[in-house]
């Protein structure tokens, strides 16, 4: 039986979200190959475009879409379909996942004529209850990467999975064949013929008998090159020759062969996604760790879970307010938006690089908390509850300028979404010995709180770790929780030094635009407390780039006079001490919006600062910077005698730096 050579292009984790990119896209990949397919009428793809980049085709470049719908009407090209704004399906509402797909299927088929039948997956993020999902939403198949089908069930046919009276059929996509494409083409061949025919040895008579299909997912990028280089073409005109080889697509091949075989596919992911779910930032290419699914991604990766956590919690507010449909569309539009895959996983070139889409996400979320809060009259509230699935109650802080998550894990702040410049300004990564030359011992966040001694405060102000900074480490628990004044109140007890036990009372109190959070530290010793009591906070750049970057501006008030310092340095390069004594209050401006935090103790302390670039591997290996966050220290010096405590006080507000235009009379 001749085997049909399904190839499919699969655009959806490809970084094709921006105008400049999907113009680049299209002239030098995307237009060379349709030109080639319309000459050429036995050259027969799949293709796979995510909501955004058929828009911008449409738009654009309406003589492609004619192109492409003259290519389906010859049945030489098929159209798949998937989300719009290609999610990772699994991490959705049953209602999203419905959503999505019927948004990107309605355009495929106002685009191209034809609706799709099949369905291609962000990083063939899978999971059981999707069945019923596809089913129901008219798909027929659906095309996995070959690591999540079981190693016993056979390959190059058909299978199908059953869940509860429905049923999609399921085509995997032998990805591991694309590194022979190294290969000449005739060479390639024989490597599939001789897979196929191995296949067939351990196989029933009734299966070795059904034509054969072996589906390769190429991304645009990776096509674009075979294409370039002439690899394809020369491909194309040796299948031609032969009699054991034909191009296909999937659906004319399903309707020829009516047998498949049954099976049943747990939760999984993709091979390159697999490998980087059980160690962070590093790949694992043991054949056991390729059951991971996208749960256990988000475990490894806490700024993406995160994310998550923040996208439900959104998603609920907006499934729970009545009235407004208007306003109520405009909200889940922008909830769709921000389920992109790529601020989850990444793009493949930039594997682990994705703050910035991350960013983009809590945008669309902040965008469309500040439509729900207007549906109803919107009251600043604060919530305790298990806000990321952890088994510790986190607490909520919703105030009219932002929206602010207090973790018991250190007692620490470690989501800030300021309403107005739209971004989580708390959303910080941690230094890796690997990446970075030091490994953090903590997770960084909004007031972290460290006891040190001499020796080890010295080491701090070099900005390198202290592993026994002991709050940062500790698990915090409520004492009070007063919705009614938005008033929190923590405890952490803990070791200090030769085995002097000590505690730190964190009270947070918000306000409409800030926080004070007040600190009781206790000597529960009875021998005297000598230490540096430091808080630290670590603030993201939400709109790092690695090019033309404007960094925040600092202002310090120290002994009533203002000092301006750039940012690009670190306290321990500018001054001798490694910090700024006597200071009274500093501000923090972000350049590319004009929000100023301020932070004002409740008496003169000690400053010190630095700047963070961290770094993490792309696809290829190499180090890059992935994001920024400017970290700041206020500290104290302690002489506690057995049994005493000291208090502090900071407020922490932010505001807009933006000028007021005069109005003309």
């Amino acid at each position: 039986m001749p085997v049909c050579l399904n190839i499919c292009i699969d655009s959806s984790i490809v970084d094709t979200s921006k105008k400049n990119a999907l113009e680049k896209e299209f002239s030098s990949i995307f237009k060379p190959i349709l030109k080639f397919s319309y000459r050429n009428a036995d050259f027969k793809l799949a293709f796979h475009f995510h909501g955004t980049q058929l828009e911008f085709y449409k738009k654009e470049h309406p003589e492609s879409i004619e192109i492409m719908r003259t290519l389906t009407d010859r049945k030489q090209l098929e159209i798949l379909g998937g989300g719009y704004y290609d999610p990772l399906f699994p991490l959705l509402f049953p209602r999203d996942r419905t959503t999505q797909l019927d948004m990107l299927s309605y355009l495929v088929r106002e685009t191209v004529g034809k609706r799709p039948r099949g369905i291609v997956l962000c990083a063939s993020a899978w999971d059981a209850s999707l069945v019923q999902c596809f089913s129901i939403s008219g798909m027929e198949y659906v095309i996995l990467d070959e690591a999540l089908i079981p190693a016993q069930k056979h390959k190059f046919i058909p299978l199908i999975m059953s869940d509860k009276g429905k049923s999609i059929t399921i085509l995997s996509a032998e990805n591991s064949l694309k590194k022979n494409t190294t290969l000449p083409p005739d060479e390639f061949l024989a490597v599939i013929l001789k897979a196929v025919e191995n296949a067939n040895k351990t196989s029933e008579d009734y299966i070795s008998s059904l034509d054969k299909i072996v589906t390769i997912q190429f991304s645009l990028q990776e096509f674009g090159s075979l294409f370039s280089n002439g690899w394809m073409q020369s491909l194309y005109s040796r299948v031609l020759e032969r009699d054991d080889f034909y191009f296909g697509n999937p659906n004319n091949y399903l309707k020829s062969v009516s047998f498949k075989v049954p099976l049943y596919i747990p939760s999984g992911i993709c091979t390159e996604i697999a490998q980087r779910a059980y160690t962070p930032y590093k790949s694992i290419n043991d054949e056991n760790a390729l059951s991971a699914s996208i749960f256990d991604f988000l475990q490894v990766y806490p700024q993406t879970n995160r994310l998550y956590s923040r996208l439900l919690y959104v998603c609920l507010l907006a499934n729970q307010k009545k009235g407004d449909k208007i306003r109520k569309k405009v909200a889940r539009d922008k909830i769709l938006e921000a389920q992109r895959g790529s601020a989850f996983i990444g793009f493949p070139s930039e594997a682990f690089l994705n703050f910035t889409d991350r960013q983009n996400s809590y945008r669309n979320l902040i965008e469309a908390e500040k439509i729900i809060r207007e549906i109803e009259d919107f009251s600043e509230s604060l919530l305790g509850f298990d806000y990321n699935g952890d088994g510790l109650n986190e607490y909520i802080f919703k105030m009219k300028g932002y929206f602010a998550v207090v973790d018991l894990k250190s007692g620490a702040i470690r989501e800030f979404d300021v309403m107005q410049s739209g971004g989580n300004y708390a959303d910080n990564l941690s230094r890796m010995t690997e990446f970075d030359g030091y490994d953090d011992a903590y997770e960084r966040g909004f007031f972290i709180d460290h006891i040190f001694t001499d020796d080890e405060f010295n080491q701090y102000l070099k900005n390198k770790p202290v592993r026994s900074a002991v709050f940062s480490r500790s698990v915090y628990t409520e004492t009070k929780c007063a919705p009614q004044h938005k008033e929190l109140e923590i405890l952490a007890k803990s070791v200090f030094g030769n085995k002097q036990p000590v505690s730190l009372r964190k009270r947070y109190i918000a306000t409409s635009s800030g926080m004070m959070i007040q600190y009781i530290l206790k000597n529960e010793s009875a021998a005297p407390l000598n230490a540096k009591f430091a808080v630290e906070t670590s603030l993201a750049h939400i709109h790092f780039k690695t090019q033309d970057f404007e960094p925040y501006n600092l202002e310090i008030v120290v002994n009533g006079e203002k000092q301006n310092i750039a940012t690009t340095s670190s306290s321990a390069d500018l001054m001798q001490t490694g910090f700024y004594s006597n200071a009274e209050c500093f501000l923090l401006t972000d350049s590319n919006n004009s929000i100023s935090f301020l932070f004002e103790p409740n008496e003169p302390c000690n400053l010190s600062f630095v700047p963070i670039v961290f770094k993490r591997p792309n696809s290829n290996g190499e180090i890059n910077p992935a994001s920024m966050s400017f970290a700041s220290t206020l500290f104290w010096d302690v002489n506690l005698p057995a049994g005493m405590e000291m208090e502090k006080t900071i407020n922490f507000s932010f505001f807009s730096k933006r000028k007021k235009t005069k109005k003309s009379s």
